[in-house]
């Protein structure tokens, strides 16, 4: 697990170094760490125990996201062998046709001296394994059931491999089913350390954070180049929501993510990150979603929600409620999150981390 965490974080920064840009340029009056640590002397315990869940939150996250991808894994393994399984049961039904017409020719041709073996067999493969239909049959029906104790063997092997990866994707399910509470776990414990901080603390930290995020998107978006998508605020309430950096990890169907999931209780506001018109629809993927097509020129898409509080059509204000949290579409076995993806110019996505952290923290 920790070698594939470890994969991860280095896909990770390749990504954000060739997709996003920043927002904001550093301010000259940035707030250094020395800032940070005096206006959080009287909360220094609060403060540790924040970065602390930060960490947890992210370990379990990744977790979880390598647990999603082994079940992934296990299920096409599965689909392999089904396959198989039942390639191997046709094949095995043509032999034994081909055997039980050989034994019905010797039948009617009079090959059995004893006829009555055929209506006291209990089964057609009795009759083939009777000494007497082995005696009696040509060299091609020889072949024949050699054909079928290999087509046997084969699918019984096949069967047990399948057995065993029956158990295979019960534990994967069951350990990205324990990732996912320890990440809900995280998630709380981080938004209630969060609240525990001083006011001067929580204030200086988030912009700290918020400026360190910038620094690292101005590196990526020198490092490649991207787009400016302007004045941005975050969906959620700076504070109320927890997420990492997902952008490419995998996805069923060979589909691998698009956007950023941004972990929050259910029914917790997001808002318009600028200003323009919105679309709200539904699909089996995202569930309940909505398009901003923002003044900018952008396009944000908000997916998963559990509710809209805009109406199709409408021009929205930045800072205006426009949903709810929730977990609709594909996303009914996870926490209630937001997959929220930029999409500068109504083009194709670009990772939204840097932007997203930059605005959030």
């Amino acid at each position: 697990m920790t070698s594939g965490k470890t994969s991860l974080r280095v896909l990770i920064v390749m990504g954000t170094a060739g997709l996003v840009a920043s927002l904001f340029p550093a301010t000259l009056d940035a707030v250094t760490q020395a800032q940070v640590d005096a206006a959080c002397a009287d909360s220094r315990a609060q403060l540790d125990e924040y970065r602390a869940t930060q960490r947890d939150f992210e370990d379990a996250a990744y977790g979880y996201e390598l647990a999603l991808n082994e079940v992934e894994q296990v299920e096409v393994k599965q689909g392999r062998i089904t396959e198989q399984v039942d390639a191997h049961v046709d094949d095995l039904a043509r032999v034994q046709e081909q055997l039980e017409e050989q034994a019905v020719q010797m039948y009617m041709m009079g090959g059995f001296q004893n006829p009555g073996i055929i209506l006291s067999a209990s089964s057609v493969d009795e009759v083939m394994t009777t000494s007497e239909f082995l005696s009696s049959v040509t060299l091609g029906g020889q072949e024949s059931i050699n054909d079928l104790i290999a087509a046997k063997g084969e699918l019984n092997r096949f069967q047990e491999d399948l057995t065993v990866v029956h158990g295979e994707l019960k534990q994967a399910e069951a350990d990205s089913l324990e990732f996912l509470g320890q990440q809900e776990e995280a998630m709380q414990a981080e938004q209630a350390a969060y609240a525990k901080l001083s006011g001067r603390c929580k204030d200086l930290t988030a912009q700290y954070d918020r400026e360190q995020a910038q620094l690292r998107a101005l590196a990526a978006q020198r490092a490649a180049g991207s787009v400016q998508v302007g004045h941005f605020i975050c969906p959620f309430t700076p504070g109320r929501t927890s997420f990492i950096d997902s952008w490419g990890f995998p996805r069923p169907g060979g589909r691998t993510h698009k956007g950023v999931d941004m972990f929050a209780a259910r029914g917790e506001p997001m808002y318009a990150v600028q200003s323009g018109r919105v679309t709200v629809s539904s699909n089996s993927l995202g569930g309940k979603v909505i398009y901003l097509r923002a003044d900018t020129g952008h396009t944000y898409y908000y997916a998963h929600l559990d509710g809209w509080a805009v109406s199709n059509g409408q021009h929205v204000d930045q800072r205006q409620t426009i949903g709810y949290n929730g977990n609709t579409g594909n996303a009914r076995a996870t926490s209630p999150h937001l997959h929220f993806e930029i999409r500068p110019n109504g083009g194709a996505p670009v990772n939204p981390y840097p932007t997203v952290r930059a605005a959030c923290y």
